[in-house]
């Protein structure tokens, strides 16, 4: 995934098949940034339906930015009731399955500590 990135946002390095490469195999292997970001690179290419295949995917598994991508993609047209339904039940789905006491521990202390460093 990361070597993806470097291929594809690094200046001087850019290689677009590589980080696509990279992206691939780190998204068969379950990393939901890769999928996101195949769904971003297959949108900038105009293939709005293997964009939107990769983002089901990547939101199913909890990725909000794929989910906020669905649902302008919705909102253009490109996406049926059906998909975003879909997509949205996943994603929460997943949110739930993340869930613990713990986990909701830390966001509060975080929002907190935000709180504090902002003032």
């Amino acid at each position: 995934f990361e070597l993806g990135n470097r291929f594809y946002y690094d200046e001087g390095v850019q290689d677009e098949t590589k980080a696509v490469r990279h992206w691939e195999k780190a998204a068969m292997q379950g990393h939901v940034k890769a999928r996101h970001n195949l769904g971003s690179h297959e949108h900038r290419n105009g293939n709005y339906e293997r964009a939107v295949r990769h983002w089901l995917i990547s939101a199913k598994m909890g990725e909000k930015w794929s989910l906020d991508a669905i649902k302008d993609m919705f909102a253009g047209g490109y996406v049926t009731t059906v998909q975003y339904a879909e997509a949205l039940r996943g994603y929460q789905v997943a949110e739930e399955e993340m869930r613990s006491p713990e986990r909701d521990e830390y966001w509060k202390a975080l929002s907190e500590w935000e709180g504090e460093s902002a003032k």
